[in-house]
């Protein structure tokens, strides 16, 4: 006969006298029961925790000694100042400054207009607490919202801890983590996005359309994420047995789901309104986008020219291969997405990623690794066996050194 965890866990009782009152047996029957379970639970919360944590001072050590191998100046400011590079300027000025009236001289009719203002302004609530610089105040933010990203990520990765390590350990040490932990939008971008799938997954519409408002005042695409929202409250409705026609009388005979639609683009016509008044355009966020050289184009020959524009020297990739390669990559995993039935999550990333080829290559690096939805994807596919796990982790740790150089150095690529 089979013995219960139980039995090998209380001693053998040699005579009468030997046996433990009621109450004591009781006591000792019960927390074999529920002591694992609980200690289990525990040790699982502490690692969700910690791991985050972990990766978070080991890419911080990491970029540091990047840092500190092409600038001789110390401390933590100098560091957070050479990791600052491009796009980040122009965030240290919205938010120290705000957004100009008309364009700036001497910069090519340049405006601040193009970078949307959520960040730059949590970023000004934060200094006007904390009185640092600015720019020490962001990555500290940055590096916030990147460990809070993972936290949020651990029920959409299926509370999976070998993917929950690799997720991590990509947002906060790997090869672009200086993307997540720098004056960018990314690490509000990517925490903001895998809030609402998570609010998704729970059927927490009105916590997504909160999630999805900010978002579109994050960054342009973030106003996209409402079609996620909408295909998720498709597809429970048909498995709840409702037929495609019945479904726009069921959203609006549903106050939640309607006002989760409707406050979805919220940050967006804000600053639509904002612009519209302190400069008289709008829309000036897209037609500003002439001054930065982007212009709307054929999305399939940017990617042709992409790939085509060979090295002239060497056997390395060029920028603009990169970036093409990138965007392939993105729209791929895309694919994989809705293959697997994560038709919001793959819609809305797909779209991500055209919308800004439609103009052209610059920045595609940065924005695939920036959608939450591909980077889970990739942490799940990396975990499938123990062998491509430990070299993932691996490559992560490694090439963050090199990109941390690479990024200093200003390489296109990454921009």
């Amino acid at each position: 006969m089979r013995k219960s965890g139980t039995d090998n866990l209380v001693p053998a009782i040699k005579s009468p006298g030997d046996a433990p009152s009621m109450k004591g047996a009781e006591q000792f029957e019960i927390f074999p029961d529920y002591g694992p379970r609980i200690n289990r639970r525990h040790m699982v919360a502490a690692a969700v925790v910690a791991v985050p944590l972990l990766f978070g001072f080991t890419g911080l050590a990491i970029r540091y000694a990047a840092v500190a191998s092409t600038l001789a100046e110390p401390g933590f400011e100098a560091y957070a100042r050479a990791l600052c590079r491009w796009d980040c300027h122009w965030y240290v000025d919205i938010s120290e400054r705000g957004y100009e009236r008309f364009p700036i001289p001497n910069q090519s009719n340049v405006g601040r207009w193009g970078f949307f203002p959520f960040y730059p302004l949590l970023v000004a609530v934060i200094r006007a607490i904390f009185p640092f610089p600015t720019i020490v105040v962001a990555t500290v933010a940055s590096l916030a919202c990147s460990y809070a990203a993972c936290l949020v990520a651990w029920p959409l990765l299926k509370k999976n801890m070998q993917a929950y390590v690799l997720y991590c350990a990509f947002l906060l040490s790997g090869p672009f983590s200086f993307h997540f932990t720098t004056f960018l939008s990314e690490p509000l971008f990517v925490l903001l996005t895998s809030s609402v799938f998570l609010a998704l997954k729970r059927s927490s519409y009105p916590a997504a359309g909160i999630s999805s408002a900010l978002l579109s005042a994050t960054r342009l695409v973030g106003v996209l994420v409402v079609f996620a929202t909408v295909i998720e409250m498709f597809q429970q409705h048909r498995k709840g047995g409702g037929s495609p026609l019945s479904f726009p009388r069921w959203v609006l005979g549903r106050p939640d789901l309607l006002v989760a639609i409707l406050i979805s683009p919220a940050g967006l016509f804000a600053y639509i309104l904002f612009l519209y008044v302190t400069v008289g355009d709008g829309f000036a966020f897209l037609h500003v986008q002439r001054a930065f050289g982007r212009v709307a184009g054929n999305p399939i020959l940017f990617l042709w020219d992409g790939l085509s524009a060979f090295p002239k020297t060497g056997w390395l990739p060029t920028a603009p291969q990169w970036s093409a390669l990138a965007a392939i990559a993105g729209l791929a995993l895309s694919v994989v997405l809705m293959a697997r039935k994560q038709y919001g999550a793959g819609i809305f990333c797909a779209i991500s990623i055209v919308v800004p080829l439609i103009t052209n290559l610059a920045s595609m690096v940065r924005y695939v690794i920036g959608l939450a939805p591909l980077i889970l994807l990739m942490a799940f596919l990396l975990s499938a066996s123990k062998l491509t796990w430990i070299a993932a982790l691996f490559l992560f740790l490694v090439a963050c050194y090199f990109m941390t150089v690479a990024w200093i150095g200003g390489y296109l690529a990454l921009v």
